[in-house]
């Protein structure tokens, strides 16, 4: 699709995939993530048995910088505009993508199928273990990308006013399908434990690796989407 205007801002979305099957939208968390997320580790994959539509949420990859909106609320909408297309679609979030996904799916029940949530930051966490996740002194693309959208925007400060994802918003998903996978080393692991009280039908899993599974347990991880998807497909 390429860029695409939505809500007054230009964002950058790639489809990929057959023209059959449900689609799955896959979100990316902040800071160094973007469409390279999916697209050069799972997305591929779940792409040869259904539609997949990747996107850069504002301030990231090739989408337009806006000064503000980084709040769930505000990227719960853009995701709205942004699938406004799709029949009823399954969502894979990671990290923020996973925060913004349930809101989503909160603020228009019916819209998802499915809802995978990928080492989502429901919990408060160890600074000490969580030191490095995000950095924003290095010299590359990303490093620099990052820093930017710390410095330009209000995303500091919308991450501080943001509340954490709930139990009771949990169970207002209701009987959506939901997947819980978890780095063993990450600083959110227990993530999977709020989800599971929450919602005790729920899947969840945890891989060997941190919070970036997409790369360190990529053949996991893709496994798991993949039979979580096929589920909903056969319902």
């Amino acid at each position: 699709m390429g860029i695409v205007l939505a809500r007054g801002v230009r964002f950058h979305v790639v489809d990929m995939g057959t023209d059959d099957g449900e689609p799955v939208v896959m979100l990316h968390g902040l800071f160094t993530g973007s469409i390279a997320t999916w697209y050069f580790t799972v997305a591929p994959a779940l792409a040869r048995t259904r539609p997949v539509r990747l996107l850069d949420w504002r301030g990231h990859g090739l989408s337009e910088r806006p000064p503000t909106g980084y709040d769930t609320a505000t990227m719960a909408a853009d995701l709205a505009a942004l699938t406004a297309d799709l029949p009823a679609f399954a969502v894979v979030g990671h990290s923020y993508g996973a925060a913004v996904a349930v809101r989503f799916a909160r603020a228009h029940p019916g819209r998802l199928t499915r809802l995978a949530l990928i080492d989502p930051p429901f919990t408060q966490i160890d600074l000490k273990a969580a030191k490095g996740l995000v950095r924003f002194d290095g010299e590359g693309c990303l490093a620099q990308r990052a820093a930017a959208l710390a410095t330009e925007t209000s995303v500091l400060a919308d991450l501080a006013a943001e509340s954490l994802v709930t139990a009771e918003e949990l169970r207002g998903l209701g009987d959506l399908p939901v997947l819980t996978v978890v780095g063993s080393r990450s600083p959110f692991r227990r993530s999977a434990d709020l989800v599971g009280r929450a919602l005790p039908a729920s899947r969840r899993h945890v891989l060997d690796g941190g919070h970036d599974l997409h790369i360190t347990a990529r053949a996991a991880l893709t496994r798991l989407l993949a039979e979580f998807l096929e589920d909903a497909a056969d319902a």
